[in-house]
Order: structure tokens, then C-alpha cells, then sequence
């Protein structure tokens, strides 16, 4: 009879942890549920020489190819050696860019200096967020203005990399070798107009080091993937 009491002591027992950690699990998943933010484009800018690309390719490294992938950008400019097209660029002719403006297939799109069409493809990302996958985007400006001009059904986080001073930009470019002090002042001039443009930007990162600006873009992308 005790035994049997025991027995039946240690089966309510049982069921009760059982019953427990159901509750508890479905808890979980409904406050994952809730919490789990749709697709996002990520949208990165910072002047030139800032060092966005280089955050932008550790981010991609740490969150992985199953959670985040960058839009490669479509441009009428010849390949430089050891590019790739549809992995570092999408090469295509004068004409057959303008044919894709004129239906109205960029998300957004420039001439950069007169020469040369760059743009972003709207199917590419309308695409990748429809498969479940955030998209990013390392654009300039004027691309952005774009984007958030129209009434897109994805949501969107900009996010722009300020340097601490002009000073310090022009110390970054200069440590390319590769600039003249024409193109060295063209930069700067460019990068102080876009600067002041840095406003209209959900996140503003002020730059440090490397490890610094990569900290600061890995911990908003993470926040908005709870909000």
C-alpha cells in the first residue's frame, strides 16, 4: 500500500514537471513569435573612406549567408581586374541600364560624375526579403533619399558611419596612396554634404576603430531583429 502510494506520488510528480515545462515552452515560443522581426533592408552609408565596406564584410561574416545578404549593385562601368560579375557587380551596357530605368527596375540608381550608371535592383531585394533573408545595402546619400522618398511594403534601417572629424577622414583616404590632391578635396567636399545629410538616418554611428564601428553596427542589427 505505501509502495503504491509512492508510486503514485512519483507519477504526479512527473506530470507535474511535465506539465510545466510545456507551459513554459509554449511561453517561449510565443514571446519568440512576437518578438521575431519580419525581413529587413539594411541600409549602410558613411563617405568615402570611412571603412563601411569593411564593417559591412565582417557583419555578413558573423550573422551568415542564411540570415543577411548584400545586394550586389548593377553598373555601367567596365570589370577592373579580378571582379566578378554577379559577385562583385552586375555589368551591363549604357543601354540596357536606361532600358531598366525606364521600367522601373532599380530601387534606386545614379551617374556618377556623368560616366558611368550605378543602381540597386529592386527585384534582387524585394526578392531576398521575400525568402525570409534581410538584404543589405552600401549606398551613398543620394541613393537613400531614393529609397525613403518611395512607399516601399519592406521595412527598412539606415544606419550612417560619420567620421570624428574631416581631419581624420582625410587622413584615412590619404593612407590609400592613391589620390590626387584634386580627387582628395573632391572627396572631402562630397563627404562634407553628405554629412550633413546624416540626420534623416535611423542609427548614426560615430567611427572609431574598426572593431569599434563593427561592435556598434552588430548590436543594431541584433536590436532590430527584436523590434
Amino acid at each position: 500500500m505505501i509502495c503504491q502510494k509512492k508510486l503514485w506520488k512519483s507519477k504526479g510528480l512527473i506530470l507535474i514537471l511535465l506539465v510545466t515545462f510545456v507551459v513554459l515552452l509554449s511561453m517561449k515560443s510565443k514571446y519568440s513569435s512576437a518578438r521575431k522581426a519580419p525581413p529587413t533592408l539594411f541600409i549602410l552609408s558613411g563617405p568615402s573612406g570611412v571603412g563601411k565596406d569593411t564593417v559591412a564584410r565582417r557583419l555578413l561574416e558573423k550573422v551568415g549567408a542564411k540570415n543577411l545578404k548584400k545586394m550586389v549593385t548593377t553598373t555601367t562601368r567596365q570589370p577592373r581586374k579580378g571582379e566578378v560579375d554577379g559577385i562583385d557587380y552586375h555589368f551591363v551596357d549604357r543601354e540596357e541600364f536606361l532600358r531598366r530605368i525606364e521600367r522601373s527596375e532599380f530601387l534606386e540608381y545614379a551617374n556618377v560624375h556623368g560616366d558611368y550608371y550605378y543602381g540597386s535592383s529592386r527585384v534582387d531585394v524585394e526578392s531576398t526579403l521575400s525568402s525570409g533573408i534581410n538584404a543589405l545595402l552600401v549606398i551613398d546619400v543620394a541613393g537613400v533619399e531614393q529609397i525613403l522618398k518611395q512607399k516601399n511594403n519592406f521595412r527598412t534601417v539606415t544606419i550612417f558611419i560619420v567620421p570624428k572629424s574631416l581631419d581624420e577622414l582625410k587622413q584615412r583616404i590619404a593612407g590609400r596612396g592613391s589620390e590626387t590632391a584634386e580627387s582628395m578635396a573632391k572627396r572631402l567636399r562630397t563627404a562634407e554634404n553628405e554629412i550633413k545629410k546624416a540626420s534623416m538616418y535611423d542609427h548614426v554611428i560615430t567611427s572609431g576603430s574598426r572593431d569599434e564601428d563593427f561592435a556598434a553596427l552588430l548590436e543594431i542589427y541584433n536590436k532590430a531583429q527584436l523590434e
